[in-house]
């Protein structure tokens, strides 16, 4: 014994037991010091155990050893007695999977705490989950919680331990089964079952029919195993009214009904799930079931067999519905089992007369029509051509335009007999008129295809059973070239001079005109026209049949000969530098060109001259348009530094140069020796002073002058200075 706390269970036996020592022993028990027991035993046994039991128990050992010598020795339990637990076995959980991965995540504690625990208070005891047996008695290893099943869709057998809260070693186990089952998981819409209307169930058109309701197990099963899971079908949506032959279900709605299912996990039935889907009867196609497909000979050879379009009955036999599909075949058979469709352009009726069509809806449910092929002996009257003519007017000349078909229509149908529902089509070759195929849309306008002059296929039928009536080249598109000629940009126009003519050249044809000027107004109608005012002049020319040219436009530039006075003249004389300045702002619109003392040549654009010797001068201002030549003399005033007076014709005399009646109203011109003496007094109209005096040569020496001038406007200018008289 030591001291110690001793847990035990109520009910079960217990003993107490002293360590064994050698020598002579005498043994004294108390129980909360209360004597117990025999003296001589070292053991205490307690049968049994009641609360009662519990306390404080004791042992005193007197010992003799073989020497003699008494020793004593002392220990000490605590015994606790506590309630064991009583356990309700579990039952088994079964679960249906709720993603069909087979595995699943089950809460024990909520699951099965409060059934082990039955009326037993949860703070005295608890319930451990174990996996097996072994570890439910130790207590080892318990279940984590949640708890996921081993294996997919397994049984796992597990172990519930229930035990004192206070004292573990009071406990009871029992096992319970954990399995998860697989749930139905049928797609979220079962698609409807549909079948054709046909006359086996009732008539082929009182939409009732019978349904294999099974051949929707794969779908409904949704890649389920059919050995795991059973389908059952009903026809309400409790399902309290089951369907027994469900592989030979006859619908008693005309229009959808709805069928209801219950998928049942055959090893576990909770596992179940209900769902439903439609049965539905599609009606057939509304079709004309025999037609006379009527085709014109008009292939040049008028033996009866022509090529036919098969594809332009369609609209006939699905009357007009277009959602409808059709394809041709020799023989009912091959069109009810819809083999061997044959080529539908061409297709000659000399391979046969008539033909079998199965015309097939949206929803694949199909009629068969019978298509008798007839070739008509009607036709266009001979020769008949209708020519259909438009001017090239529509911005460029190439020979093409757009044409209105439709417009030619009414007066091709008035070719046929009156009182019939004809329609007109237009088509580029006889292939296509014949097989009706690549027909021009006449809702647009038509660019005819080649330049200036284009034949067109016109196909005339019947609008109420396509019965043809005629084809063949019989509009002539023509395209009349727009009248062109030639116009010069621009002309210039003088106005000092007369009229002018601008005239077309290069005509393309023979065309009339009309001339306006730039109001609008016509001023002519004639290839030429005669102005006499500058401006913008256009010209349209139209054919003979009555095509119009595009606008040509001239225009006419005024300009003139040049108006230039002495006023427009800035003159520097008596320089060493003698100058010309034209101001160009007075001359006029023209565009002009200056030269000095040549009118042919030596033209210049800038108004300017230097380096000019005294003299008169002439200016020659020219209009470079051709509108003539203006001239003006001026003066340029100079005075010679000398002359040589010896009759070789150079400077044998001195005068005052560049004067003259024209530019002054009186001059005034003195000689003096150098002492001042008057030696002669000049006429500026004169040859000048020849170096006489009296009729005797005077010497080689300078002489002086005084020169007066009064100019038109009555400007003076006087001038003084000296020259040289040279003898050689």
């Amino acid at each position: 014994m030591n001291n110690t706390i001793a847990k035990r269970c109520l009910g079960e036996n217990y003993q107490l037991t002293a360590v064994n020592i050698s020598g002579t022993s005498t043994y004294k028990w108390t129980f909360n010091g209360i004597p117990i027991g025999n003296t001589s035993s070292s053991t205490l046994t307690l049968n049994n155990l009641a609360f009662s039991d519990a306390g404080i128990y004791k042992l005193e050992v007197e010992n003799i050893d073989a020497c003699g010598s008494k020793i004593n020795y002392k220990g000490e339990v605590k015994l606790e007695v506590y309630t064991p637990p009583t356990i309700i076995k579990p039952a088994n959980i079964l679960q249906c999977d709720d993603n069909n991965d087979g595995f699943f995540t089950f809460d024990l504690r909520s699951l099965r705490d409060n059934e082990v625990l039955g009326t037993q208070s949860a703070t005295v005891f608890e319930v451990v989950y174990f996996a097996n047996q072994l570890d439910a008695d130790k207590g080892t290893n318990p279940i984590l919680n949640p708890y996921t099943n081993s294996s997919a869709y397994s049984s796992d057998t597990l172990f519930a331990r229930i035990q004192n809260i206070q004292n573990p070693i009071c406990y009871e186990t029992e096992s319970f089964t954990v399995q998860v089952f697989e749930s139905p998981n049928p797609p979220a819409t079962i698609s409807n079952l549909s079948v054709c209307d046909s006359n086996l169930t009732g008539t082929d058109t009182d939409g009732v029919e019978t349904f294999n309701l099974k051949s929707k197990e794969s779908e409904i099963l949704n890649g389920q195993s059919t050995s795991k899971l059973t389908i059952s079908y009903f026809k309400d949506a409790t399902l309290a009214k089951p369907i027994p032959n469900p592989a030979s279900f006859q619908n008693t709605s005309a229009s959808l009904e709805t069928i209801y299912v219950k998928i049942v996990n055959n090893s576990y039935p909770v596992c179940a799930v209900a769902k439903s889907f439609k049965v539905e009867v599609f009606s057939l196609p509304i079709i004309n079931s025999i037609f006379t497909f009527k085709q014109c000979d008009e292939d040049g050879l008028a033996d009866g067999f022509t090529d036919f379009n098969l594809n332009e009955a369609n609209s006939y036999l699905t009357l007009g519905d277009n959602s409808l599909s059709v394809t041709y075949h020799l023989s009912q058979s091959e069109a009810n089992s819809g083999e061997n469709p044959i080529a539908t352009s061409p297709f000659s009726n000399a391979t046969s007369n008539k033909v079998f069509a199965r015309i097939q809806n949206t929803n694949d449910c199909f009629r068969v029509a019978q298509v008798n092929l007839l070739v008509s002996s009607t036709s266009f009257p001979p020769n008949y051509l209708k020519t259909a003519s438009s001017c090239d007017n529509d911005g460029e000349i190439d020979g093409f335009r757009l044409f209105n078909l439709s417009e030619n229509s009414n007066e091709i149908k008035a070719q046929f007999p009156s009182g019939q529902n004809l329609s007109v089509s237009y088509y580029r070759n006889l292939r296509d008129a014949q097989l009706e195929e690549n027909e021009i849309n006449q809702s647009l306008p038509y660019r005819n295809e080649a330049a200036f002059e284009q034949m067109l296929y016109v196909r005339v039928e019947s609008t109420d059973n396509g019965e043809c009536f005629g084809y063949g080249p019989h509009l002539k598109l023509m395209v009349e070239p727009r009248p062109d000629f030639d116009l010069d940009k621009s002309v210039i126009y003088c106005q000092n001079l007369p009229p002018i003519t601008i005239s077309t050249f290069n005509p393309k044809g023979n065309y009339t005109y009309e001339w306006k000027n730039e109001n609008g107004t016509v001023v002519g109608n004639n290839p030429s026209l005669e102005i006499s005012a500058a401006g913008n002049y256009s010209v349209i020319a139209t054919s003979t049949e009555r095509c119009k040219s595009f606008s040509k436009t001239i225009k006419v530039t005024p300009s003139v000969i040049a108006t230039i006075t002495q006023n427009d003249i800035a003159i520097v004389d008596d320089s060493t530098n003698n100058s010309i300045t034209i101001n160009t702002s007075n001359l006029g619109i023209g565009d002009y060109e200056f030269s000095l003392n040549n009118p042919y040549q030596n033209y210049q654009d800038e108004p300017y001259f230097d380096n000019i010797l005294p003299g008169i001068h002439t200016i020659y201002v020219q209009d470079k348009n051709s509108c003539g030549i203006a001239s003006i003399d001026v003066s340029i005033i100079g005075y010679p530094k000398f002359f040589t007076p010896n009759n070789d014709g150079y400077n044998d005399t001195w005068n005052v140069l560049g004067v003259s009646e024209s530019f002054y109203q009186s001059s005034k011109v003195y000689i003096f020796n150098r002492f001042g003496k008057l030696i002669t007094e000049i006429d500026i109209n004169s040859d000048g002073w020849n170096g006489l005096l009296n009729g005797m040569l005077l010497p080689s020496t300078d002489y002086w002058f005084s020169v007066e001038l009064i100019d038109l406007k009555g400007n003076v200018r006087v001038k003084k200075g000296h020259f040289s008289l040279i003898r050689r």
